[in-house]
Parts: structure tokens; sequence; C-alpha cells
């Protein structure tokens, strides 16, 4: 009897990716391998931000008194800075829904501002959320779009949140808070350690490239690692080279120079003979890490969770194989397990109402004449009235279905992966840059090391 591995547990397969020639997996930090308790975190950033914005760009004291909404905003939104909204689009860059300030807007509004009107990210005017990160900035924006009388147009009023929410993370206003009270901020995960030992049983090299800097990096993954290491005497030990401060997307594009940590101190020196395995380095490039294992692109997979600076670079200037860690996701599949009777229902009514269209139309062609070939369903002309009828009282329940379907997942946007029938902007980002994603690394281990995964086969039907 095959192996049935629980939806939210599975690895989805976009492009065919055998484990077996993967000689080096590579991992980001944050929201990869560290899961955070997000409400939490991005609490804090949320908090954070505010300080910011009223100490030294001198906001109105009234922005003290927000509060973090985790429903308002998910990961895959665009921002449109010229009308202050936030919008979910589909695969072809069609609005589906939109956000101004605390309202969303209703489908006669939502027709009149943006129907036959497509999104480019070549225009400036836009701006994709592709992390969890962009949580507490797309939440704070849009409720200083509804506070309104700031004087500042949309683009400046989302530059300057954005500034915000750049320098707590870049002033140590977010981490110094984190590495205080780790576990408010940060999910342990036994599982997680499991998974790189087995990785690391069967041969394979691992290498944390992380953009956070040493100090975080050895704190955070002391927190999360240490209790659960077994033999090993630190939780560097899982890898065989470590990057900090990597500066991604450049790490993969650019020629930056490594140096060298030392653990002890954090203090930085210069490498001298090449890169060695068991080293933890600052900086750095691709290049000289393909070089150090002695593996070529298509040996090397890249685990992250951030679709551009993590997998699509990664992929498009190093043609490394590609995983993206989707933690979100995780609670969508949980949801859509729930809501499979819905989904199930929605499907047979649809197969109804297509074939009492046929009918509809087989005897609209007739009318005219011009039946194009016999039917076995064939009606007669007195019959249309009642199909119409029929096919009424089918859209209602339809209706009901959608809405008990939707109830199960996000109150404002809906699914993550999808925008109606149709892909979401984000669920097309992945199917094409991600050859396999998944809602956490330890996922793996319900896998073999030398798994050869492949797509679902094409079927006409």
């Amino acid at each position: 009897m095959p192996i049935e591995i629980p939806l939210e547990n599975r690895i989805f397969v976009n492009r065919t990716l055998n484990l077996n020639s993967i000689k080096l997996i590579g991992f980001d930090m944050d929201y990869t391998l560290i899961l955070y308790n997000e409400d939490s975190l991005e609490d804090l950033a949320y908090r954070g931000a505010i300080e910011y914005l009223l100490s030294e760009l001198k906001y109105p004291k009234e922005i003290s008194k927000f509060t973090f909404n985790p429903s308002k905003v998910i990961r895959g939104l665009v921002v449109d800075k010229q009308e202050g909204a936030l919008l979910k689009i589909n695969r072809f860059g069609y609005v589906k829904a939109a956000l101004y300030g605390h309202s969303f807007l209703e489908r006669d509004q939502l027709k009149r501002k943006y129907q036959d009107f497509t999104v480019h990210f070549n225009d400036s005017r836009f701006e994709v959320f592709p992390t969890m990160f962009n949580l507490a900035l797309g939440c704070l924006y849009s409720d200083l779009v509804e506070l309104g009388n700031l004087k500042k147009t949309y683009e400046e009023l989302f530059l300057e949140v954005t500034e915000a929410i750049n320098e707590i993370h870049r002033n140590g206003y977010l981490k110094s808070r984190i590495i205080s009270d780790p576990a408010r901020y940060v999910r342990k995960e036994p599982e997680l350690i499991d998974t790189l030992l087995m990785f690391k049983s069967f041969g394979k090299s691992l290498a944390l490239v992380t953009n956070s800097e040493w100090d975080y990096t050895d704190q955070i993954m002391k927190f999360v690692c240490q209790d659960f290491l077994g033999k090993l005497k630190n939780w560097s030990d899982l890898f065989e080279v470590v990057v900090v401060d990597a500066q991604k997307p450049d790490f993969f594009s650019g020629n930056n120079k490594f140096y060298e940590v030392i653990s002890q101190s954090g203090h930085l020196k210069n490498v001298t003979g090449g890169l060695k395995k068991g080293g933890i380095y600052q900086g750095g490039n691709s290049k000289e890490i393909e070089k150090l294992f002695q593996v070529s692109p298509s040996q090397i997979l890249f685990v992250g969770d951030h679709i551009y600076s993590d997998v699509y670079q990664s992929k498009r200037s190093c043609r490394w194989r590609t995983m993206l860690v989707i933690h979100e996701l995780e609670e969508d599949l949980l949801a859509a397990k729930g809501a499979h009777s819905h989904l199930a229902s929605i499907e047979e009514l649809m197969k109804e109402k297509e074939e009492l269209e046929l009918n509809v139309d087989v005897l609209k062609m007739e009318e005219k004449g011009c039946l194009l070939r016999k039917d076995p369903f064939h009606q007669n002309p007195k019959d249309l009235p009642l199909l119409r009828e029929e096919i009424k009282k089918i859209d209602e329940s339809v209706r009901v279905e959608i809405l008990e379907f939707e109830k199960n997942f996000n109150i404002h946007w809906g699914e993550l992966m999808w925008a109606g029938n149709d892909q979401s902007y984000l669920g097309m980002a992945i199917e094409r840059y991600a050859c396999v994603y998944t809602s956490r690394v330890s996922n793996f281990l319900n896998y073999s090391p030398v798994h050869y995964f492949r797509p679902k086969l094409k079927t006409y039907f």
C-alpha cells in the first residue's frame, strides 16, 4: 500500500528534481531554517516602524494607537503606489481584489478602477510583497492611507513606511528584541535538525547562506538547534560552510570578496589560500562556493523563502536548482482539506451546468437552422425556459458552495496560491521559478534524500 503523506507536509513539484544527483544543499536562515511566530514578529516590526515614523519623520501622535492586524495582508500582494491600494492579481496581471485603507473595493468599484487594466512590474507604480517580512509594511501602509490628511502622496507614504521598516531591520531594533526573548518570536523544531542530519548521513554537503550578520545568526541558530544536536558540539557543525551577511541577491550574481569570521569574537580577517570546509565567512559569491565543493550548478539545491533574492536569482544567475519555503502554505493546505467537500460539490454542479448549457447551445443553433451535430441530450425548443431556470438554480447553489469554501481561508484575500479559478500572481511566480516548494524544510523527512521528485503527469481529461 502506498505511503500517504498528509497534504500539508508534502513537497510540491514544478520541475523534475532528482535528489540523488544533488551534492550540495544551501539554506537561507530566516523563514527557511528558522520559523518565526509570524504574528508576534510582525507586530514587533509594526510597532518599531511606528516608533520610527513618530521620532524621525514626525508623524502625528495618533498613529501610536494603531494596532497590527495579521489578516489584513498576505504574501504576494501588490502595492499600487499611485492609488494607495493593496491588490491581489492573477497570473495575467488582472486585479481580482483591492484594499484601500480599511475598505475592500466592491465589485462595481473594482471594475471602474481596474477593469481592462493589467499590472506590469516594469511600471514603478507597482511593487510586490514577496516575503513574510512585508506583512507589517503592508498593514501599516493601509492604516496610514485610511488615516489620510498626511499631506503626502501615496507614493511618498509608501517610501517612508518602507524606510521605517528597513531601518528597524538595519539598526538592530528587531533583532535585539528577538534575541532578548527568543521563545516569544522563534519556533523550536526538533525535526529540522533530524532533517539536516538525515541529509548528512547520505553524504550531502550542507551550507548556510544568510543575509543576517554573524552575532544574530549564531545566537538564533544556537537557540533553535542546541538542545537537539546529539553528539555534535555546535550548530555550525551541521554545515560544511556558513556564510553570513551574504548580501543576496548579489551573492548569486556578483563577485564580492569573502572574509573569514572569527566565531568567538565576530571579528573578520582576510581569507588566505581559498575557502575551507568547516569555515564561517562573511559576504562572498556563489562561484567560490561551487569551486570549494567542486560541484556543477545542477548538483546544487538552494532552499529559501524569498522568491526573488533566494529562488529567482539562484536559478537565473547560477543555474542552481531551487526550493521555495512558504510557511503560510501549511495553513492554506489544512484549510483546503477541511473545505474539500465544498470543492467537490462545486465540481459536480459545474458539470451539470455545462451539460445544460450545451443543450441551450443546441437549441439556439436549431432555432437558426444550423445544427452542427446530433446530440444525445437534444431538447425541444419549448424546453429552453426550463433549461435556463435549472441553470439559474445551479448558479445559486454554486454561489453558496463557493462562499462556504472561501470561509476556510483568509477572510479578506482568500487562498494564497489562487485568485478565483485562476492562479494568483504568487502562484504563477512559484511555478515559474521554484523547482519544488513546501511549507517547511522538515517536510523532507517524508522523503528519501535520494528521492526523485516528478511533476504531475500531463492529462487531457
